[in-house]
């Protein structure tokens, strides 16, 4: 698995905290950090979106 991937993987988990703390923020009405919160994990959505193309179109050479 290249370093690549391996970052794409750790940035989906990152999108996923992002949205459990979006949701606990909303459930305890603290709006602020919830819109900070939704704005960060739509931001990192997009990036993810942005490395998986650029990924799945890279063409790695096969080590054997």
């Amino acid at each position: 698995m290249s370093l690549s991937k391996v970052i794409f993987v750790v940035s989906i988990m990152a999108s996923f905290l992002m949205l459990v703390a979006s949701v606990i923020a909303f459930v305890i009405h603290d709006i602020g950090y919830f819109w900070i919160m939704f704005a960060l994990m739509v931001v990192s959505i997009l990036q993810n979106i942005s490395v998986y193309k650029h990924i799945s179109t890279t063409d790695e050479p096969v080590k054997g």
